[in-house]
């Protein structure tokens, strides 16, 4: 056996290898560290000198666990998620509280429209139970929730629509068309509703397979079905960015009313006939506690009551529909 020290390993040199391991890229995680991508390397370079192991099979930003590395990660992320959960739970025993959840949102969702209203009435009921919010892209929250680190996400439906992840229950909420995106000075801008294939000589903006394959694969699908490919003139890395791209009379991107749009005073969002959207309320089958359920009752209460359950002030009015829809 090697004679290894591991008294000189961080904890930090740990959660650092454990995320570079789940994004398999050096730059991103050293986005998410808030490092330079040097540092992140130097550090990574130290684990791997410090155990003398090789934990990465290196190809430019490019990172891919070796088999002792495979090993050390699986043995090690558990570690890190129950550590912060732990931490999170002693705040909420300092707090006076009993229980606590962790909930996940899609970053590009406006949270006054249903986050904010579902978690408030949630605290009146439960004011024993600690409720923790996290908000990043689709395809990091549904990360999150594979790995146990949140207990339950709100994401857009096309990311769940055709994918089986087996320990994953969700269900549909908040039922809506899907929407056209543009400037006010778009021809198609004074239209009370769309179809498909009036967006056939649009430009659209779309977020990059590289990011997220599901949000260019709905519009392809879209698309197809109008009888057209759509003509894709920028791709962007998330969909915060799609509203900041609008710039031409031509441009569009597909939302829904859930979207946080940036610059809603430039925009108007048109429904497109015939589309389904909205979003999904998901869990681990096997993590859905008593705190959790009371939580999902919650909020299937909102969009159970009617339309006047959910209201928002910051909603940007769609055209041609005078209010959120009921849950089918």
């Amino acid at each position: 056996m090697h004679n290894v020290d591991i008294r000189n390993v961080s904890l930090g040199q740990i959660m650092y290898f454990v995320k570079v391991a789940e994004y398999k890229n050096i730059t991103r995680t050293a986005e998410y560290f808030n490092l330079s991508q040097p540092t992140l390397s130097k550090k990574l370079k130290s684990l791997e000198a410090q155990l003398d192991l090789q934990l990465f099979f290196r190809s430019g930003k490019s990172f891919v666990l070796t088999p002792a590395g495979k090993y050390l990660y699986e043995m090690w992320h558990e570690m890190i998620s129950s550590l912060e959960q732990e931490v999170q739970y002693a705040h909420v025993l300092q707090e006076g509280k009993t229980k606590s959840i962790v909930v996940a949102c899609l970053d590009s969702f406006d949270p006054q429209i249903f986050m904010i209203p579902a978690i408030r009435a949630y605290r009146e009921k439960y004011p024993n139970i600690h409720v923790r919010i996290e908000s990043d892209a689709a395809q990091e929250i549904r990360r999150m929730l594979i790995l146990g680190e949140v207990d339950l996400i709100f994401s857009i439906y096309y990311d769940f629509q055709e994918k089986e992840l087996e320990e994953i229950q969700w269900e549909m909420l908040g039922d809506t068309p899907h929407c056209a995106c543009m400037l006010k000075s778009n021809p198609l801008a004074g239209r009370a509703k769309l179809k498909i294939e009036d967006l056939k000589q649009s430009d659209f903006i779309c977020i990059s397979p590289q990011y997220l394959p599901e949000y260019s694969a709905m519009i392809q699908r879209m698309c197809k079905a109008g009888g057209f490919v759509p003509n894709i003139t920028k791709y962007v890395s998330s969909a915060n960015s799609l509203t900041l791209n609008i710039q031409g009379s031509r441009d569009v991107f597909i939302c829904d009313r859930y979207y946080a749009d940036l610059n809603s005073s430039e925009h108007c969002r048109i429904p497109i006939a015939g589309t389904d959207s909205g979003f999904v309320m998901a869990w681990r089958k096997d993590h859905l506690s008593p705190q959790l359920e009371a939580f999902c009752r919650e909020v299937r209460g909102l969009f159970s009551e009617g339309e006047d359950s959910v209201k928002s002030e910051s909603l940007l009015p769609i055209k041609g529909e005078s209010g959120l829809q009921k849950n089918a």
